[in-house]
């Protein structure tokens, strides 16, 4: 009865040991890459793209208003948009987004995206660094992506823009370790 006893608290302990918390989460910064017919490279930018983890999921909300541009093209595009907001949500794969002392993880993630009424699939590709301390872990995630402004987003009028929009954002996270 003992052993038994001795074995369930260390297994306890163990478990306590490696259970996670996110302490904190910087919105993440978003860049967003347009050519144009003529080829020409035009970038718009967001630092309020909200990312949060709940254990494996991923939830993210982008306020359309949040974007900054200094190009015709693509603030006609914000000015016509059906929606204020796009949202993603994921399922992270087990195993992935790992708490070691030192990680570099690269994964793609099957991602539900909502614009108004159009619902769409898209991949996005993690890139995860982990850095870890007694207190805590922080992850710095850079995730890149691309959609079509037809097919992911219902735009169908011409915009001037070629039709596939790439995308990258940076976020760090932080964990505090039992």
């Amino acid at each position: 009865m003992k052993k038994y006893l001795i074995f369930l608290a260390l297994g306890f302990i163990s478990t306590v040991g490696h259970a996670q918390n996110i302490t904190w989460a910087t919105p993440a910064k978003l860049q967003v890459y347009a050519l144009t017919a003529a080829g020409e490279q035009l970038l718009m930018t967001s630092e309020n793209l909200l990312v949060t983890y709940d254990q494996l999921k991923m939830a993210g909300e982008l306020d359309l208003g949040s974007f900054q541009t200094g190009h015709d093209l693509l603030r006609n595009l914000l000015d016509s948009a059906v929606s204020d907001k796009i949202t993603l949500s994921a399922v992270i794969p087990e195993g992935k987004f790992i708490y070691r002392d030192m990680v570099e993880e690269s994964f793609p993630v099957e991602t539900a995206l909502r614009y108004g009424e159009t619902i769409s699939q898209i991949i996005l590709v993690y890139e995860i660094s982990n850095r870890r301390t007694s207190l805590a872990n922080t992850f710095d995630i850079t995730v890149t992506g691309s959609l079509s402004l037809k097919d992911d987003l219902g735009i169908t009028r011409d915009t001037g823009l070629d039709d596939k929009i790439s995308f990258m954002f940076f976020q760090n996270v932080q964990t505090r370790t039992y």
